[in-house]
């Protein structure tokens, strides 16, 4: 964070050059989190009669408020915005489902109940169509895990129709070709294995699964309310159900994936982890005390699974795990197959690995690790599941899929999946970058992932009050730090001895709990930058605010300096101010009024040259322009960087980032603002 401290800032800022500032840089709470944290007091401490919280909640349900607004209390306001409107559907263009194959299966897996173990067939009448084969023979390559994530293949182990699976092999590459020439491939596949545990008793399991409800987490990357709604409606159907519950009111906590996922899963923000040690360095996240973690030590078994392994959430510049984070662990077969198999690009990424749709792996893992454990041999699961290659970059991408994914979903009902789980369907955030970023509901589109929670129901029954809170909270704000002491509180509704550390929030409500109905961003620690709460109103473009955006501009050249990426990156100028918003106070009688900490607060849309980047930034600034607030994380680019910042590895800088195509040419167009 930077705070410009200056004296005639009309006069002094023209010429940046002849500003005197004292920059301080602070990477936990900024200057009005600070000053406005110490203000706040639990909402535990104030206990509150039934009749206070009927008469909220009848104010708050009202038919106006409900048709107007997700939320709407004192402290928040977030609008509803309609997900069909002409201005959204202008843009919306659902491809093709793509498949990947039209090829008959030579090789299946077959799953021996009684034995425990899988063994390979093969479709031999398939081979025999196959023209000029005079004989052929399979193989398969055992899938090996290495520390921090590495991965390789062992050699090629001759089999034949019926032959069983070692016990302890997690993952293989199949291949089926002509003995005479090896080259001629009939066939390449590949097999994940959801193995039966060593060392669990498997009577104390069963007896324990009839209490403690498996927890399964089902993440699509990049998928807001609204493009839920307009993308997979098939799917939007299914979790509109008996037993499932919208959280209308759930807002990211960061921009990308990293942060809102480490807030689920630890109760922490990357800022305050780094604390404990370095996040890009090797083995750091072993040391974290992930929510799987604590279920594991409850009993559970543990799995977590994400296609797409180059740009998963532990591994986009980011080293991974040292040792296996979980019971049953996707990422090693992914990365192999990713890098032994042929692969097809669609919706911006590969979409097909070998013969499968690349989320298709995730689901099916889902499908196996629920006919074990589930369905075969009960055992009390925690789980999660991501998907990126579908949704991430294509924001209309999702719609191919929608049919397919609520088969996936009535498979996993079939198998007994929602009469002993509790099962979420969440994002970590919207779309972040693309056509959506035009629009007016960008702002909503951009901070308000999806989340739907199901609880089956004998849990509804025997725990009423978490499904009473749910029922409430779906139209108050909350937050993945809220998640992830639900997650805490389901464990200690079953072991009340089990004690948790929470880091970031100390004022945040497990999701199981009512959450307070006139909650704000900060008791949410959802940080300004972030939280859809608070009203804005579209300001004129002075000449006074063009001097603030260029400031903007100004940090963003100074971090990429900052970062020691002054000679590879362009130097940035303000291009265009596209739209300034200022926040609004109001007092207890709806009247306008000045900010209460004397700082005003802006939203700047804005593009840059010389590759036109697209941004949105929050700044504060004193009433006489005597300190300015900004932070880094709070500049978010709009739309792709991919083709910009390629000569960078830094994930925080290439947002700002355009690289330069020779010196010379950055000579000629550099211009000091």
């Amino acid at each position: 964070m930077y705070r410009f401290i200056v004296g005639n800032f009309g006069k002094t800022l023209l010429i940046v050059g002849l500003i005197f500032t004292f920059i301080f840089v602070n990477h936990n709470l900024s200057f009005v989190d600070k000053k406005q944290f110490t203000q706040f007091t639990r909402y535990h401490e104030h206990s509150r009669t039934e009749s206070e919280i009927l008469r909220e909640e009848s104010i708050t349900n009202s038919f106006k408020v409900k048709d107007e607004f997700k939320v709407f209390s004192s402290q928040c306001k977030i609008p509803r915005s309609d997900p069909f409107s002409l201005d959204s559907m202008q843009y919306f263009d659902p491809p093709d489902f793509m498949e990947c194959t039209n090829q008959s299966d030579v090789i299946t897996v077959q799953y021996d109940t009684e034995r425990r173990q899988y063994r390979l067939l093969i479709n031999e009448a398939l081979t025999e169509l196959i023209p000029n084969i005079s004989d052929y023979g399979c193989t398969y390559k055992e899938i090996v895990r290495g520390e921090y994530d590495l991965v390789w293949t062992l050699p090629p182990i001759a089999f034949k129709h019926n032959s069983w699976i070692p016990r302890h092999i997690r993952g293989i590459i199949v291949e089926c070709h002509e003995l005479s020439n090896p080259s001629r491939v009939i066939q390449r596949d590949a097999f994940a294995f959801v193995q039966h545990p060593v060392d669990r008793n498997d009577k104390a399991d069963e007896e324990r699964s009839r209490s403690h409800p498996n927890v399964i987490i089902i993440g699509i990357d990049a998928m807001s309310q609204m493009n839920f709604q307009r993308t997979m409606p098939l799917t939007a159907k299914f979790v509109r159900q008996t037993g499932w519950y919208e959280m209308l009111g759930y807002n990211k906590v960061g921009d990308n994936s990293l942060p809102n996922v480490l807030a689920l899963l630890t109760g922490g923000s990357p800022t305050e982890l780094t604390k404990y040690c370095d996040i890009n360095t090797p083995s750091c996240m072993d040391t974290y005390s992930f929510i799987w973690n604590h279920y594991r030590n409850a009993g559970y078994l543990t799995a977590y699974a994400e296609d797409l392994s180059t740009i998963d959430t532990f591994h986009y510049f980011l080293p991974g795990f040292r040792r296996e984070p979980v019971d049953y662990y996707l990422h090693p077969f992914m990365k192999a197959i990713e890098q032994n198999m042929d692969k097809v690009q669609h919706l911006g990424y590969e979409f097909c690995v070998g013969r499968r749709q690349s989320y298709r792996y995730v689901l099916d893992y889902i499908a196996q690790i629920v006919q074990r454990f589930v369905q075969e041999m009960p055992k009390p699961l925690f789980g999660l599941f991501w998907m990126n290659s579908f949704s991430h970059d294509d924001f209309s991408g999702a719609a191919s899929v929608d049919t397919d994914f609520v088969s996936y979903l009535e498979r996993f009902e079939s198998l007994g999946l929602f009469e002993r789980s509790i099962v979420i369907l969440l994002s970590d955030h919207g779309q972040r970058t693309g056509p959506l970023m035009d629009l007016p509901s960008s702002f909503l589109e951009e901070r308000l992932p999806m989340f739907h929670i199901y609880l089956p129901p004998w849990y509804r029954q025997q725990y009423p009050e978490v499904a009473r809170a749910l029922h409430l909270n779906g139209h108050r704000l909350s937050s993945p730090y809220d998640l992830n002491l639900a997650l805490k509180h389901q464990l200690q509704m079953l072991h009340p001895r089990m004690k948790f550390y929470q880091l970031k929030c100390p004022l945040c409500v497990s999701l199981f709990e009512v959450l307070p109905p006139d909650r704000s961003c900060m008791e949410a620690a959802i940080p300004p930058h972030w939280c859809t709460c608070e009203p804005h109103k579209q300001v004129t473009q002075t000449e006074r605010v063009l001097e603030l955006v260029r400031l903007v501009v100004y940090r963003m050249n100074q971090y990429l300096i900052i970062r020691n990426h002054k000679k590879q990156c362009y130097h940035l100028k303000l291009r265009k101010l596209l739209l300034v918003e200022r926040k609004q106070f109001f007092n207890d009688k709806g009247f306008e009024v000045q900010s209460p900490d004397g700082l005003d607060t802006y939203r700047f849309k804005f593009t840059t040259g010389p590759n036109d980047g697209l941004f949105r930034a929050t700044l504060s600034v004193s009433k006489d322009d005597s300190l300015v607030v900004i932070q880094e994380e709070f500049i978010t680019r709009l739309n792709s960087y991919q083709k910009d910042a390629y000569c960078i590895q830094d994930r925080h800088a290439k947002r700002f980032c355009a690289c330069l195509r020779n010196q010379a040419h950055a000579d000629e167009y550099k211009t000091f603002i």
